[in-house]
C-alpha cells in the first residue's frame, strides 16, 4: 500500500492591481487591442493605403473596347479592371468605331479590401449609328475571311467567335438585315470549329428582329449540315463531254464565242475537296492573251510607272501592294525584248498592268475570270503540260502554257463553300468585300504533272509574289 504524503500549504498567489486596475481587466484589454490592431492592419489599411478600386463593365454588345481618360483599358468581355478612384471619363468603340463616353465617379472601398474585391458596376449601353453599324458589319465579313484559311484550331491558336460577336452586335443594335453578310460569312466556313460558332450566332438572331436569312443561306444551311455530318456523301456531277466551238486567233489573242462550260466533276463532301466540285455557267465572248505578260511588256508599264518599280518595293510594301520578293530575279528592260513570261508579280500590280494597257490602248483589259480561264484551257486540253518557264509552241490553234508554265491570277475571289452555294451570288459578294484570296490555275513548271489538272484550283493573297506565278490579260 503506497502512503500518501501530505502536500505542504502554500499562500495563494495574488497579482497586485495596478494604478487601482485589476490585472484581469489589463489582459482583457490587451486581448481587445491586439484583435483590434489585427482588424485594423487586415481589413482597414489595405484601404487606407491604396489609392485603387475594382470596376466592371456591363455593356450589351460584343468587341467593345474600353478607354479610360483616353487611355486603353481593355474589352468589355467580363473583366474586372483594377483602376484609381475618383472621377474618370470613360469611352467607348465597337468594332473600331465610336460608341459613345460617359463620365463616372469611382468609389474608394476602405474596409475589406484585402479579402474583397466586389467591383463598381458601370453600366453603357451603346446607340447604333451609320459609323458603327458598317464597321460592324466590315470586321465580321474582313475577320471570317481571314479566318476560314485555319482548318484546325486549338488552346495555343484559338478561334474568337466571330459569328456569335457579328450577331449579338447586330441584335442589340437593331440591325434591319445582314443576309449579305451572313450569306459570305457562311461561304467560309471551313472547319467544326467555325460551324460551331455559326449554330449558336444563328439562334441568338432567331430571337431577335434582325433579318438574316434568305433563299441562298437555307440552301446553304443544308450543305453544311451535310458536310459536318459524319455521312461520306459527294456532291457535284461527273465530268462533262465537251463540243464547244474553237477558237479564232487575231492579233496576239484568241477570240472565244459564247459558251456554257462546267467546271470540276464529282467530289466527296468535305473540305477542301468541294473546291473541285461541279459548276455550270454561262461563258460571254471574251478574247484572251495567247501568252502570258512578258517581261518586256511589264517593263513598258512599269517605265511609265515608276511608282511599281523594283526601286519603290519598301513603298509598295507600306501600301499592302507587294511583298518582300517583288520583281526579285527579273531584269526588266525597255531595250532588250525578253519574252519570257514576268514573274514575282502580284494580283495588286498585275491589276494595275490592265488599267494602263486599257488607258493606253483604248480597250479595255483585265484578268481572267476563273471560268474564262477554263473555257481557254479547254481548247488547249491536247497541248502538254508546260515543265519550263519557256514555252515553245508552234500550235496556233489555242493559247499555249495554259497548264505548267506558271499559275495564272485570275479575277475571281476565292471563296471557299463557293462551288456547294450558289457560284455567281458567291464571286458577287467577294467583289463587294475584297478581303479573299485570288484564284489560281494551271500550275506552275516547278509542280509535278500529277498534282495540277485542269479542276485545281489554287488561291493566293493578293499581295503575295511568286517566282512560279504570273498573269496573261482578256479583251472585251
Amino acid at each position: 500500500m503506497i502512503r500518501k504524503n501530505k502536500l505542504p500549504e502554500v499562500e495563494p498567489v495574488h497579482l497586485k492591481p495596478i494604478n487601482g486596475i485589476r490585472p484581469g481587466v489589463f489582459i482583457l484589454i490587451g486581448i481587445i487591442i491586439i484583435i483590434l490592431a489585427a482588424f485594423f492592419i487586415l481589413c482597414v489599411l489595405p484601404g487606407l493605403v491604396s489609392k485603387n478600386s475594382y470596376v466592371r463593365f456591363s455593356i450589351p454588345t460584343s468587341d467593345t473596347a474600353i478607354y479610360m481618360d483616353g487611355v486603353y483599358l481593355g474589352s468589355s468581355e467580363g473583366s474586372i479592371y483594377r483602376i484609381p478612384s475618383g472621377e474618370h471619363e470613360f469611352s467607348f468603340t465597337i468594332s473600331g468605331a465610336d460608341a459613345g463616353s460617359i463620365g463616372a465617379r469611382i468609389p474608394r472601398r476602405i474596409f475589406f479590401t484585402l479579402f474583397s474585391h466586389k467591383p463598381a458596376v458601370i453600366s453603357f449601353n451603346p446607340e447604333n449609328s451609320i459609323e458603327i453599324e458598317s464597321t460592324v458589319r466590315e470586321r465580321f465579313v474582313s475577320s471570317i475571311a481571314s479566318r476560314s484559311k485555319v482548318l484546325t484550331y486549338s488552346e495555343r491558336y484559338n478561334y474568337p467567335p466571330l459569328f456569335q460577336s457579328f450577331a449579338k452586335n447586330a441584335a442589340v443594335l437593331g440591325f434591319d438585315d445582314i443576309s449579305a453578310e451572313w450569306l459570305y460569312g457562311m461561304m467560309h466556313i471551313t472547319s467544326e470549329t467555325i460551324y460551331a460558332d455559326y449554330l449558336a450566332a444563328r439562334e441568338i438572331l432567331l430571337g431577335s428582329s434582325t433579318g438574316f436569312e434568305s433563299e441562298e443561306s437555307l440552301a446553304l444551311d443544308a450543305r453544311l449540315s451535310a458536310l459536318f455530318s459524319s455521312a461520306e456523301e459527294s456532291t457535284g456531277s461527273d465530268s462533262t463531254s465537251y463540243t464547244l466551238s474553237s477558237p479564232r486567233y487575231s492579233d496576239g489573242f484568241y477570240l472565244f464565242d459564247d459558251s456554257s462550260i462546267t467546271m470540276g466533276g464529282k467530289r466527296s463532301l468535305s473540305y477542301p475537296e468541294i473546291n473541285e466540285s461541279s459548276v455550270t455557267i454561262d461563258v460571254p465572248a471574251f478574247s484572251i492573251a495567247a501568252h502570258p505578260v512578258s517581261e518586256y511588256e511589264y517593263a513598258l508599264f512599269v517605265d511609265e510607272n515608276p511608282y511599281w518599280s523594283a526601286s519603290n518595293r519598301e513603298k509598295l510594301i507600306e501600301d499592302g501592294m507587294v511583298d518582300e520578293n517583288y520583281l526579285k530575279g527579273t531584269a526588266l528592260s525597255v531595250s532588250v525584248i525578253s519574252t519570257r513570261p514576268v514573274r514575282n508579280i502580284s494580283v495588286h500590280a498585275a491589276e494595275a498592268y490592265c488599267r494602263w494597257l486599257s488607258e493606253k490602248t483604248g480597250n479595255e483589259y483585265s484578268l481572267p475570270t476563273e471560268a474564262q480561264w477554263y473555257r481557254a484551257a479547254l481548247s488547249a486540253s491536247d497541248k502538254p503540260y508546260s515543265t519550263s518557264l519557256v514555252v515553245v509552241d508552234n500550235d496556233l490553234s489555242s493559247p499555249s502554257g495554259m497548264m505548267g508554265q506558271l499559275w495564272e491570277f485570275t479575277s475571281t475571289p476565292y471563296i471557299p463553300l463557293s462551288r456547294i452555294s450558289d457560284y455567281e451570288t458567291a464571286i458577287e459578294l467577294g467583289k463587294s468585300y475584297p478581303y479573299d484570296d485570288a484564284v489560281v490555275k494551271g500550275g506552275s513548271y516547278l509542280n509535278a504533272l500529277d498534282e495540277i489538272t485542269i479542276d485545281t484550283v489554287g488561291a493566293m493573297p493578293k499581295n503575295m509574289c511568286s517566282e512560279t506565278a504570273g498573269f496573261r490579260v482578256v479583251r472585251k
